[in-house]
């Protein structure tokens, strides 16, 4: 079965978290794993899948922003968060 999400993000030491800095470090290599909220809009998903085509990232998918953002510890929701190596 697949890492889950949660544990995933709890055992990442260092996280990037929102589109900005998720496309950063797609762009420097610096991250490993892509989590995706399946509720973020559209333009989000397709920014951070052209950023990643070429490159070894793997993609993770959480339910909704604001399960995520719980998830990566912050008080609002997250469309998405890139794992660093």
């Amino acid at each position: 079965m697949a890492e889950d999400y949660k544990s995933l993000i709890e055992n990442s030491p260092k996280k990037f978290v929102g589109l900005k800095q998720v496309l950063r470090g797609i762009t420097d290599d610096s991250v490993w794993c892509v989590i995706l909220s399946s509720d973020c809009e559209e333009f989000i998903k397709k920014a951070v899948r052209d950023a990643a085509r070429g490159k070894e990232i793997a993609f993770k998918k959480a339910p909704t922003m604001s399960d995520l953002g719980k998830a990566a510890k912050i008080d609002v929701g997250a469309a998405v968060v890139g794992l660093i190596r």
